[in-house]
């Protein structure tokens, strides 16, 4: 059954001293694998596109985890997205295969919240003011891009086997961008926190790996149209906004070594610098 393996996972975190907060990206991560197959089994649903930090770790392996499923759509597959009947699917989906009675919060910008009652049977929601919930959110947006490349990508992992269909490498890079240029983020208890970690990790990865953005569609979406323009945007935003304290505050949630998100963060500029040299020939 699903839980005992939930229970399975928890435990083998627990006695490898792994903090609460990050088991419970662990559980979300496999959670992810069930809605994924229900997805990509699904005659209706099949042809929405797998993006974000979920899609370079579920397709990729990419080193971090990753708490949220994020796809877009283009209008010609889903004239409109029927979003009520897209998260009762799901919830059906759990309670006849797995025995579990998924709650479901919907917002009118096609977001679905899986609510999954399951923290305190886990022992890890043990105050009783904590929430029971262990939330996994599925967002879905339309396209940005005109025609972008796509893959399909066999999947076999935890058991579950689909194929995924995402963008390729460069065009999820170039998301990504936006992404960091644009997306508004406040946490922290006077809104200090205003840059996604997680965002800045994967912008490092991209460039580890050698990979560069579509720039026809980066001058589209971005205005940025060469890549010493590039470096020049990037250095600039991270300059005026990233911090180690920043990155950590999102970053910790998603790996099990905590000293190495302090040690990465710490010396982040340090890294992507020497990173963006290497991969745009930049002194």
């Amino acid at each position: 059954m699903l839980l005992s393996t939930l229970k399975e996972i928890v435990a083998k975190k627990k006695e490898q001293n792994i903090p609460d907060f990050v088991i419970n990206n662990f559980l979300k991560e496999y959670l992810q694998y069930p809605v994924l197959a229900y997805i990509y089994s699904h005659k209706k649903y099949k042809n929405l596109i797998f993006i974000g930090g979920s899609c370079l770790r579920v397709c990729y392996n990419l080193p971090r985890l990753s708490e949220d499923l994020d796809f877009d759509y283009f209008k010609k597959d889903f004239a409109k997205i029927d979003l009520e009947i897209f998260a009762n699917d799901l919830k059906k989906y759990f309670k006849n295969n797995y025995l579990i009675d998924v709650n479901i919060k919907t917002q009118a910008s096609i977001r679905i919240y899986l609510k999954f009652p399951i923290l305190k049977n886990l022992g890890l929601a043990s105050n009783i003011s904590e929430s029971d919930f262990l939330y996994v959110k599925i967002e879905i947006s339309k396209s940005n891009f005109v025609k972008p490349e796509t893959n399909l990508i066999p999947i076999s992992k935890f058991g579950y086997n689909f194929i995924a269909k995402n963008y390729t490498l460069e065009y999820l890079m170039t998301g990504k961008i936006n992404a960091i240029l644009n997306r508004v983020w406040f946490k922290g208890s006077s809104n200090e926190i205003n840059v996604k970690g997680r965002d800045f990790y994967d912008l490092y990865w991209y460039l580890q790996n050698k990979i560069s953005p579509n720039w026809a569609e980066l001058e589209k979406t971005a205005g940025i149209k060469t890549q010493d323009e590039f470096v020049k945007v990037i250095k600039e935003k991270i300059e005026k906004n990233v911090s180690a304290k920043k990155l950590a505050y999102d970053l910790k949630n998603f790996f099990e070594n905590q000293e190495f998100v302090n040690n990465f963060c710490e010396n982040y500029k340090n890294i992507v610098y020497k990173n963006l040299e290497a991969a745009f020939n930049q002194k």
